[in-house]
Formats: structure tokens, C-alpha cells, sequence
């Protein structure tokens, strides 16, 4: 009885030490790191609304979209979760269509999508507005701030077809995201 007590108290302890662990990752912005974490230990954590919504917004920060397929069918047990989902799944289908459009050609115009202040969704509402399909790379200008603009293109790396969004400051790369 003893061992079983034993034995409870050290997988309680090691679960609460991950969720610590994921939560202390992503206050330093070590996103990536808590999305590795998060993805590792999400099995022990399927019920645990704010540790799946801290692991996929990690994954968001860290420009690893394909990893919210997961937590979008786990969060919906509550009215936040259930936004949180809505919000990922918003960002997933955005990304799934810029690469339908961008390596299969498929028209996007006079589709109406709802939108987010991530680079993703501005990037797909700049697209949506003007394709640039005679080019390669496709430039935008921010909406609400001239300073930052944004360029647009695919690249293949090893059989991995990928989106790139470069974000700009003042003509000055400021970040890279891979998609």
C-alpha cells in the first residue's frame, strides 16, 4: 500500500514539476523549448485545459503550427478554451490555404475569413486583398503601421514544403517566421 502511495505521489509530483517547467519556459521566451516539453508530456495533461492552452501557445510563438491540430480537438471544456481553439484552428486554416495558393495556385479572392493581429493572419489578409501572382516574393505594407511591411515566399527544404513571412521595421528584418 505504501509503494502504491509512493508511487502516486512521484508521478503527481513529476506532472506538476512539468506543467512548472512549461510555465517557467515560456516566461523566459524559450518557445520552442515549451512546445518540445508541452508536446512531450501532453498524454499526462489531456484534461488540463491551461496546460494545453500554454503548450499551443508556445508552439504558436515558436512558428510550430502544425502542432495545434492537437490541442484544438483537446480545448473544449470551457468558454476560454474553447476560444483558444477557435483561435488556432483560425491561424491553421489561414497557413493551410496561403500553401494551397501559393504552391497549387488555387484562387483565394472574394473569400471571407475572420482575422487576428498575428503576422500569419495579416499576412493572409494582405494576400487575400492583392495576390501579387506574377511574383515570387509578394511584398505587403502593414495596414495600421506603415514603418513594418511584410515579404512573402516559399521555400523547400528537405521534401518539406514551407511558407515564409519575413517581417520588416523600418526596412530592417526584424523577424522570420517559417510556416
Amino acid at each position: 500500500m505504501k509503494l502504491l502511495f509512493l508511487i502516486i505521489l512521484l508521478f503527481s509530483t513529476l506532472f506538476a514539476d512539468s506543467k512548472q517547467r512549461l510555465f517557467y519556459l515560456y516566461q523566459q521566451g524559450s518557445y520552442l523549448q515549451a512546445c518540445n516539453l508541452g508536446q512531450q508530456d501532453l498524454l499526462y495533461h489531456q484534461s488540463d485545459e491551461a496546460y494545453i492552452s500554454l503548450y499551443a501557445f508556445s508552439c504558436l510563438k515558436a512558428d510550430m503550427l502544425d502542432r495545434l491540430s492537437g490541442p484544438i480537438t483537446l480545448l473544449n471544456q470551457t468558454k476560454e478554451a474553447r476560444t483558444n481553439s477557435a483561435y488556432f484552428s483560425l491561424l491553421l486554416m489561414q497557413k493551410s490555404l496561403l500553401m494551397a495558393a501559393l504552391y497549387d495556385n488555387k484562387p483565394l479572392q472574394n473569400l471571407k475569413f475572420p482575422t487576428s493581429t498575428h503576422t500569419l493572419s495579416k499576412v493572409f489578409e494582405l494576400y487575400l486583398k492583392d495576390s501579387q501572382s506574377s511574383q515570387s516574393i509578394k511584398e505587403y505594407q502593414d495596414l495600421s503601421d506603415k514603418r513594418i511591411s511584410y515579404k512573402l515566399y516559399t521555400a523547400d527544404t528537405r521534401a518539406h514544403k514551407s511558407i515564409i513571412i519575413d517581417e520588416y521595421y523600418d526596412k530592417i528584418l526584424t523577424a522570420h517566421h517559417v510556416y
